[in-house]
């Protein structure tokens, strides 16, 4: 699925996480200086030539083309011996050649690092060099450090174009989201789908991260609740975008509705009468992703959990049985309808559902110890 990736493929770098290196093997990560580089004052003409050789490189290395990109990194670095962008895609360059091998060339991914510091240092300010550096650390295994680099070019890069300031954006909220830091990630995906809206992962991304800060509310009510409503509201927002742009996933079609019961649930709690009607909102946006994806069953199990919860026992057991004939071995279908049946003396009923739970390989890795114990016992109970 889309989310499962760290940026989108707009950021032209799939970010690998490969095991790190020691940044204290020789060469050290400040073993360049800029002080060795010689400074030249360039004509119109070679300020022209350097700024075509640094597009190429840079057209070349989102594309992945690692000896195009060197190869026109070298000539703008012929002119300008201190052009910072061409720096960084050769150090980008450089770690590619280093993780060839596995585990990666130590001495190859120290002399990238010690390359991306030196473009660090010569432009602080440039937001692709930060760009490069924040990617770079990240495939190095250091996605901390990548969020970190990315929020600190950020501050920096005050006269940064809306591409160049999206891209920060969009990989600063993504390392900070799949560091579980929602908080931290907010601000920057929400700067970034601004720019960027056409882009279904960030929102779903955006709409996770809201959707989680909205169900711990933080301070007093009603004030929090309020806060976390006006958040899960937003976050269905953006899992709608999500399933505009993207039709066919049906993980953000079902977030939709989820957004809508945890606003639904807050405004129920603040008193407020439109609780029903969200709630429903979210019963209508069940079905329509059940009808939109007919072999699938868990709309189908969503929506028994929603009657179970509303005492309509019988209506619950409808869709746990409808979910279970789409997805037989629909895990959380099994085990409802199971609790309903024992619930009801139908007790052979219970246990011929919970055969076909320990029968299945999948199942008793996505249990708890405590949950496949219980299992256990009841079908020894008999």
């Amino acid at each position: 699925m889309m989310r499962a990736m760290l940026a989108p493929l707009r950021f032209g770098l799939l970010l690998a996480v490969v095991l790190p290196a020691c940044a204290g093997v020789s060469p050290r990560r400040d073993s360049l200086r800029v002080e060795d580089l010689e400074t030249r004052e360039l004509s119109a003409a070679q300020a022209r030539h350097r700024g075509a050789a640094i597009d190429r490189a840079i057209s070349a290395v989102v594309q992945r083309r690692y000896d195009e990109a060197e190869a026109a990194a070298q000539q703008a670095l012929t002119i300008d011996p201190r052009a910072a962008r061409a720096h960084a895609i050769q150090a980008m360059v450089t770690l590619q050649q280093a993780q060839v091998d596995d585990p990666p060339d130590l001495r190859l991914t120290n002399t990238a690092e010690a390359r991306m510091n030196l473009a660090a240092r010569i432009d602080p300010s440039d937001p692709f060099v930060g760009w490069m550096y924040a990617v770079m650390l990240a495939q190095m295994g250091h996605v901390t450090a990548a969020a970190e680099t990315a929020e600190a070019f950020l501050a920096r890069a005050g006269n940064a174009s809306d591409d160049e300031r999206a891209a920060l954006l969009g990989i600063a909220g993504t390392y900070r989201y799949e560091l579980g830091e929602e908080n931290a990630a907010l601000p920057h995906l929400q700067g970034y789908v601004a720019l960027r809206r056409d882009d279904a992962a960030a929102q779903f991304r955006l709409g996770s991260s809201l959707l989680r800060i909205a169900a711990v509310p933080v301070g007093l009510p009603p004030r929090s609740l309020r806060t976390a409503r006006g958040q899960a509201a937003d976050a269905a927002k953006a899992f709608e975008r999500c399933w505009e742009l993207a039709p066919g996933d049906e993980d953000a079609a079902l977030a939709v509705a989820t957004a809508l019961l945890r606003a639904a649930e807050l405004d129920k709690q603040l008193g407020e009468s439109a609780a029903s009607m969200v709630r429903e909102r979210a019963v209508q946006q069940l079905q329509a992703v059940a009808t939109q994806f007919p072999v699938s069953g868990e709309a189908l199990f969503r929506l028994g959990v929603l009657a179970e919860a509303q005492q309509d026992l019988d209506g619950a057991r409808a869709r746990f049985q409808d979910a279970l004939q789409r997805d037989p071995a629909h895990l959380g279908a099994l085990l409802d309808l199971a609790a309903l049946c024992d619930a009801a003396g139908q007790h052979d009923e219970a246990a011929a559902l919970l055969q076909r739970v320990v029968k299945d390989a999948g199942a008793r890795e996505r249990l708890s110890d405590d949950e496949w114990r219980r299992i256990v016992e009841r079908l020894q109970r008999g």
